[in-house]
């Protein structure tokens, strides 16, 4: 046996969700962008990868058309 308890899955649960208050809550809001910015070049990445020529082509029509 060992000389070490477990947690059970909601004390784990419980102790997981403490420490991301503790670590979102010390976030100054400079990281916190830098941090949506990462997750954001994540997904656009995957995004694209998983797209066609002939849909990045056309979802390059849509986004620089609306800007004009």
């Amino acid at each position: 046996m060992s000389q070490f308890e477990s947690l059970t899955e909601e004390q784990e649960k419980e102790l997981e969700k403490a420490l991301v208050d503790r670590i979102a809550s010390n976030l100054t809001f400079t990281e916190l962008i830098d941090i949506v910015t990462t997750l954001s070049l994540r997904e656009v990445a995957g995004q694209l990868q998983e797209m066609s020529e002939e849909e990045k082509l056309e979802t390059y029509k849509e986004v620089f058309e609306k800007q004009v």
